[in-house]
């Protein structure tokens, strides 16, 4: 069988990696052969993620993989959709207490992510101590059946109802950017944090608020006072699944389009309630389902187009595209939802979410999943200089929020090989 790939893939280059690496961090050591167990048993449901790029003529193609997905003893990633990965497009590796998942974004987002993780979680925990007291209602197993919109190419074949809508992304911004000085070239770093949900979502609920406009605030505030003369405004990069626009809730990669919202530099005195009311509309308005569906059917309009060019045209199209959306945030935030573990989450210390190129151009990003009654935060940037993470733990204090870093420690995205 083979899959459609998405127009996104033609961008892909040494700038453009679009990989994920995702990482479960146990309160115990790893043990392969319970890891095996689990990856195997998460090779047989998810049959979508054991694919293969391949050419076919000019164009690309996903083919199904009967390799089984490789695991290294080792915490760097291998090259994926290369012999190295079995030619798969995810790879599993470990060292200490760590589990990474490495996957391309081409094939999977967060939300579709998320699945395979406590599915990886359920089996390794399963064979390593027993499932007892796991709630499996929302986590998927061998045992299910797969259901077709879980591996259905989610994208139609003609445009949406267009509702006459806003258009996607109405504004343009002038962001903050950061100065090279500030980074040291030794490519991206990551800071791990914690907060209890009940702490954070206490600002957040008094305006019918989320974790992402809270997070941008505190983000917000601790470069306010770390750049007390700025004068330009705060960007914030903010994706948005096409999920419910496409009525697909169980698809496992529906892309998304990005919007920008404006936190202005001269409103750095108002309240907290404020400007997260700002945030929060702004992101209401960002989120509007017509601005969905004019994406969609543009990104439609983009395919038919591209499937007129010869490769060599597909991706310098696409490149293009990418290239003109690069480096126009000040910072970048992700959220996948509040995601239940089910109780595996007593096994589980942390999450380490690593996503982007912040050393191609010089912006922070932040990546947020649930893990319990916990936010876990990862704070991702080219490089180790520590103001930013040492001002926004002391910005979660002045609310008297417990904010703590868990771990930190440069990280490098898996690489991968196109067919020629």
């Amino acid at each position: 069988m083979k899959y459609q790939v998405i127009p996104l893939i033609y961008a892909a280059s040494e700038q453009f990696k679009n990989t994920i690496r995702f990482g479960i961090e146990f309160f115990d050591e790893i043990e392969s052969e319970a890891l095996r167990y689990a990856v195997d048993q998460v090779q047989k449901r998810y049959p979508y993620f054991s694919v293969k790029i391949e050419r076919e003529g000019e164009k690309y193609v996903l083919s199904e993989n009967a390799l089984p997905f490789v695991i290294h003893a080792d915490d760097d990633p291998i090259c994926l959709n290369s012999p190295e990965s079995n030619n798969h497009l995810l790879s599993i590796s470990w060292k200490d207490r760590i589990v990474w998942i490495d996957i391309s974004h081409f094939i999977c987002d967060g939300n579709g992510l998320a699945p395979l993780a406590k599915s990886l979680a359920y089996y390794y925990v399963e064979h390593r101590y027993g499932t007892d007291g796991i709630e499996t209602g929302d986590i998927r197993l061998v045992t299910d059946a797969i259901e077709e919109g879980e591996y259905l190419y989610p994208f139609p074949d003609s445009p949406l109802p267009d509702d006459d809508g806003m258009p996607a992304n109405p504004k343009e911004y002038q962001p903050f950017l950061f100065d090279d000085t500030l980074f040291d070239g030794e490519g991206s770093y990551n800071y791990n944090l914690q907060v209890k949900q009940q702490d954070l979502m206490k600002y957040a609920k008094s305006n019918d608020g989320s974790p992402v406009s809270f997070i941008s605030v505190m983000m917000y505030e601790m470069l306010m006072s770390i750049y007390p003369e700025m004068e330009k405004d705060i960007v914030i990069q903010i994706p948005h699944e096409y999920r419910k626009a496409l009525n697909r809730p169980l698809s496992h990669d529906c892309l998304a389009r990005v919007f920008f919202i404006k936190l202005a530099a001269k409103d750095r005195n108002k309240s907290i309630e404020m400007l997260n009311t700002s945030v929060r509309g702004q992101v209401i308005l960002g989120s509007d389902i017509s601005a969905d569906v004019a994406a969609i059917n543009g990104m439609l309009q983009l395919d038919a187009y591209m499937q007129s060019l010869p490769l060599e045209g597909k991706i310098a199209a696409m490149r293009g595209i990418v290239a003109g959306t690069l480096a126009k945030n000040t910072f970048g935030i992700s959220y996948s939802g509040n995601i239940g573990w089910g109780g595996l989450e007593k096994y589980i210390r942390d999450l380490h979410v690593y996503a982007g190129e912040n050393e191609r151009h010089n912006s922070l990003s932040v990546e947020l999943f649930t893990l319990g009654d916990s936010f876990t935060i990862s704070l991702m940037q080219p490089g180790k200089n520590p103001v930013f993470v040492q001002e926004l733990l002391q910005t979660f204090g002045r609310y008297g929020i417990e904010c703590r870093l868990m771990s930190e420690g440069r990280f490098q995205l898996a690489d991968y090989q196109l067919p020629e």
